[in-house]
């Protein structure tokens, strides 16, 4: 289901011009009502100073005197009333007298009546005006009351209505302009955004957060889509090779075949034919074995469960003797020594990857050679100093031949720092070129190819012991000279006694 979309841009500008306009709207009406207040209270004042200078003229004067005081020097447009003291109206200056009731009770007067003078306002609902009286009491026991009529606040706010609108049109068609500009200003940062490259150019500082974690998230993909593309050229190569591998094994295998089906084949010869096809079969198997297993190390299909306590110097013991008839065949002498270790672990992994670093050493050292294999633990001081070592020698060997594979040593990951238990596989044999070495743990890769079938082996058994290491996370190094031999040290987590 498709939601429904928001623009931000028109969001912005309604809730600026809103809020814009609720502000205009509200501030006119506090400074009308200000105003309004401001004058009223200005008006009451030069009221009561009018009551108050009435008084003081009226002050020791006769009824008939005051009246036309009154009627002489205060002349409005203010309203006059005099009262005598007992609330008879006198004269009044817009309504005759015998008009009036008594206003006796009139509350402006009671209260000039006990504080000297009184002043109230009074509303009309009729007139929708407000009349304010102003009341001064004279030394005689009479009263002057001067009145003024005025427009309430809420009928002087709807006098203002027209002025107001005219006002409010010419501030939404102000706020209208202002608000496009100001959502063009917002807006802008937020438009200029380059989706590859979120962090570049002028962003909003509250935007940082969420462009840096999609920043994040581009980089990873990208180096994920890195990653799977070269593991799809990985696996096209690896099957390009696991195919050629077997091509050769089947041709034999179905050309001796097709021969002994045919006839072709002297009797004394099927037996050879028969062990040709034995052999080949052998070696078909061991590769299938060998992808198998690294099928199972790349996904990390091993069972938690195969997980337990190693003995390494048994796992030696055990592939030495099983890899003494070869070593015989070769005229290669084959010895093991060492201390009982113990890691955690794949035990049939981990004697694969034994079996593969002595099976190799055996195939790759001459007659009358030697293969030494030695089991020890290495604590975690110790393997500091070594990788310390290592590194210097690494360094010099940089400085002095500008390029790392001369310094003899090859690594199939990252230095361990331990404490390890430590298998390492000595041999006199023909040593490993130095442009070889960082090569050596790859998949289908011998160093010499025109020895491949003199020596055997199906090319995947270093990349096994590399990927057996790793998964056990320990790893995997060699030290070799060319024609001097070759030593690979494999590094697995010691486990505790």
């Amino acid at each position: 289901m498709a939601g429904s979309s928001r623009s931000l841009s028109r969001s912005i500008f309604a809730a600026v011009l809103s809020f814009t306009l609720i502000a205009v709207l509200a501030t006119a009406i506090a400074l009308v009502t200000v105003s309004y207040l401001a004058e009223e209270k200005r008006s009451e004042d030069a009221l009561v100073a009018q009551a108050r200078a009435c008084a003081e003229v009226l002050e020791g004067r006769t009824a008939e005197e005051r009246a036309t005081l009154i009627n002489d020097q205060f002349p409005g447009p203010e309203r006059f009333t005099l009262v005598d003291p007992a609330g008879a109206v006198v004269c009044d200056t817009e309504a005759t007298s015998h008009a009036l009731g008594n206003h006796g009770s009139r509350p402006e007067m009671q209260q000039a009546e006990s504080q000297g003078e009184g002043v109230l306002v009074r509303h009309s609902d009729t007139l929708g005006q407000d009349t304010l009286y102003v009341a001064e009491r004279l030394q005689d026991g009479s009263f002057i009351r001067v009145s003024e009529e005025r427009l309430s606040l809420f009928a002087f706010l709807g006098s203002m209505a027209a002025p107001m609108g005219i006002v409010m049109a010419c501030a939404v068609l102000l706020v209208i302009v202002l608000s496009r500009f100001l959502t063009a200003r917002i807006m802008k940062p937020l438009q200029g955004l380059d989706a590859n490259d979120p962090l570049a150019g002028d962003v909003y500082e509250e935007m940082q957060p969420i462009l840096r974690r999609i920043d994040q998230q581009q980089r990873q993909l990208k180096r994920q889509n890195e990653e799977l593309k070269q593991a799809e050229g990985l696996r096209r190569e690896f099957s390009a090779n696991v195919s050629h591998e077997m091509k050769t094994p089947l041709q034999v295998i179905s050309g001796s075949a097709e021969m002994i089906a045919s006839g072709l084949v002297a009797p004394e010869d099927v037996r050879d034919f028969a062990g040709r096809i034995y052999l080949e079969s052998q070696r078909l198997r061991a590769l299938i074995n060998d992808v198998l297993t690294l099928s199972r190390l790349d996904e990390s299909s091993f069972d938690a469960a195969e997980r337990a306590p190693v003995n390494l110097l048994e796992v030696v013991r055990r592939t030495c003797e099983r890899l003494e008839p070869l070593a015989r065949e070769r005229q290669v002498s084959l010895a093991f020594d060492g201390t009982p270790v113990r890691t955690a672990g794949s035990e049939p992994l981990i004697e694969q990857a034994v079996s593969n670093l002595v099976e190799n050493a055996i195939r790759y050292t001459g007659d009358g050679g030697a293969v030494r294999v030695q089991v020890q633990a290495e604590t975690q001081a110790e393997a500091q100093a070594a990788a310390t070592v290592a590194n210097a020698a690494t360094s010099e060997a940089i400085a002095t031949d500008g390029s790392k594979a001369n310094s003899g040593k090859a690594n199939s990951g990252k230095a361990p720092a331990g404490p390890w238990a430590i298998v390492r596989v000595r041999d006199t044999g023909i040593g490993i070129p130095a442009e070889d070495r960082s090569k050596i743990f790859e998949r289908f890769y011998r160093t010499e190819k025109s020895r491949s079938k003199e020596t055997g082996g199906t090319g995947l058994g270093l990349a096994i012991v590399k990927h057996a290491a790793s998964y056990h996370g320990g790893d995997v190094t060699v030290e070799s000279a060319l024609g001097e031999g070759s030593t690979f040290t494999l590094r697995l987590p010691l486990a505790e006694s």
